[in-house]
């Protein structure tokens, strides 16, 4: 109990001092809006580059959440996610002899004998982690990441503290509840907790660069066996940094092929592998002199499940077949279905959708696409799911990339190929196939659970007639036995309910709403033979 109360005053403390950091930034104002004490007066103006200041002053759970908030157009106005977006995670590292405990955990007591040479001076730091370069005994030229001491502790009370500001801000503001912060912060916490764990970076960069593999692009090659949670080491890649053009130039490196190749591969990767590097920006890119990819620091990784990527498809047929209502659905389900103006939404995104109906698309900017829908979505107060947020982020860095080794790269070259594998996935034998059995397997449970139904279906083909009855009493017997098997009144609304469910199902499972309208379409064809 002492250990929960003094936990309990820690975390007032730090409370407090979140609160006088902000008010020396004059982000008092700021703290009323999130429910953190009274504001007295007049507050200034809230301007991004204080917020950033005080982000920096906070620590790195803030500099994290920060950089996290950047990616958030559809919450935050651009000049917002402009200054967060400048939020650098680079501190001064700390000594060597801080870190060498980690080090022996890791390696063992005896871990200069892994090394030919070790530098104690870092190549870079950051709040997580730092990192120093090496050479193996083999002769290997290696990186080693070390998670920083005493960081496991300052992320989980700092975490602590941003749970709390989220309830305070949820019950001062129904404009932030509406934001569903919670889910903002279960996001940020395990995208904290991936990055925390060094060794889930060996993991994604060896399975992710197995599917990179196809495309000709490499990742670096980690030492599994000492990499862990607190530690990794790999392979230190000699190559150009993307960043550097002049280098590129410099060494003939042919920049529109390394265009297309990166952007095959991120698209690909998204789209079909379905766990993708999240931050492809040019730092974490490499070039060797052959003109070979080489992908690096998977700390950030996205997941796009197969369910999303059927909605994104899903909005995409929609916004090219001109279907505001349904571009609407999509967006509606992503935010919670919150009430809002349904008939404005529809409207603007019928202006939005004819704004790019005659655009051609190696003309499509998709950043003038993105920033479009973002404001759209702000204005109306939807918010993105998480893991959207960071795919769609990942394609403006992914789009900005390409644009600058290639200022005529075009995109139509790279996304023609990749929706036809899509069609052809779509519809393949195998999934169709694997479709149909899921169907079959369910209208066999549902007959053999219910064989009453074949023959009230056979008694309404033969007799011509399709009863339906509202009765009064029909509906209190199914709100008292929630439609038992055998009822009477189940059973006359079965033939109804097999058009209803074509309707509902049309835009949603083409194959079970077929397969309701092939029911019905059975039953009229009888009763016209059967017809006197």
């Amino acid at each position: 109990m002492a250990k929960a109360v003094s936990a309990q005053i820690g975390d007032n403390r730090r409370l407090a001092q979140v609160v006088a950091v902000l008010g020396r930034h004059g982000l008092s104002g700021l703290a009323a809006f999130f429910g953190l004490g009274r504001l007295r007066g007049n507050a200034p103006p809230t301007r991004p580059e204080a917020l950033v200041d005080a982000l920096k002053e906070l620590g790195p759970v803030a500099v994290k959440l920060g950089q996290i908030l950047a990616m958030r157009s559809d919450l935050l106005a651009p000049e917002w996610t402009t200054a967060l977006a400048r939020l650098q995670d680079r501190v001064p590292g700390v000594p060597f002899a801080q870190i060498s405990a980690p080090i022996a955990e890791a390696l063992g007591e005896d871990y200069q004998q892994y090394f030919q040479s070790l530098e104690h001076e870092p190549i870079a730091a950051g709040s997580i982690a730092q990192v120093h370069a090496g050479v193996r005994n083999d002769g290997t030229s290696v990186i080693v990441k070390v998670r920083r001491p005493g960081i496991e502790a300052v992320v989980d009370a700092d975490m602590r503290i941003l749970r709390r500001i989220a309830r305070l801000a949820q019950r001062a503001s129904p404009l932030i509840a509406r934001q569903k912060p919670d889910e903002l912060l279960r996001f940020f916490a395990e995208s904290l907790d991936r990055e925390m764990d060094l060794g889930a970076e060996a993991r994604a960069s060896d399975e992710i660069g197995a599917y990179l593999a196809k495309f000709g692009v490499e990742t670096a090659r980690f030492d599994e066996e000492v990499s862990g949670r607190s530690l990794n080491v790999q392979e230190r890649v000699d190559a150009f940094s993307a960043t550097d053009l002049e280098a590129l130039a410099q060494a003939g490196i042919d920049r529109p092929a390394v265009a297309r190749a990166y952007a095959r591969a991120v698209l690909s990767m998204i789209i079909f592998n379905g766990r993708f590097h999240a931050d492809p920006h040019p730092g974490n890119v490499l070039i060797r002199p052959d003109g070979t990819l080489v992908f690096i620091d998977f700390g950030a990784v996205g997941t796009l499940l197969p369910e999303r990527r059927d909605e994104l498809v899903r909005l995409s047929l929609a916004i090219a077949g001109e279907n505001p209502d349904i571009v609407a659905e999509v967006l509606l389900g992503w935010a919670g279905n919150p009430p809002v103006d349904r008939e404005g939404l529809t409207a603007a995104l019928q202006r939005l959708v004819g704004k790019f109906q005659n655009t051609l698309l190696d003309q499509i900017d998709l950043s003038g696409i993105f920033a479009d829908v973002f404001e759209l979505l702000r204005t109306f107060q939807l918010s993105l799911p998480g893991d959207l947020a960071l795919m769609l982020r990942t394609l403006l860095t992914a789009e900005g990339f390409v644009r600058r080794l290639d200022p005529r790269f075009d995109i139509t070259t790279e996304l023609a190929p990749i929706a036809k594998q899509l069609l052809l996935e779509r519809v393949s034998f195998g999934k169709l196939r694997s479709e149909a059995r899921r169907t079959a397997t369910t209208v066999f449970r549902t007959l053999s659970g219910a064989p009453e139904i074949l023959a009230n279906l056979e008694r309404i083909g033969r007799s011509g007639r399709l009863p339906i009855s509202i009765d009064p009493r029909d509906l209190a017997q199914l709100r008292g036995n929630g439609g038992r098997r055998g009822s009477a009144s189940s059973a006359q609304m079965m033939p109804a309910a097999l058009v209803v469910s074509a309707a509902i199902l049309v835009n949603t499972s083409a194959l079970i709403a077929g397969i309701c309208a092939l029911g019905a379409a059975v039953l009229l064809l009888r009763e016209r033979v059967d017809r006197p």
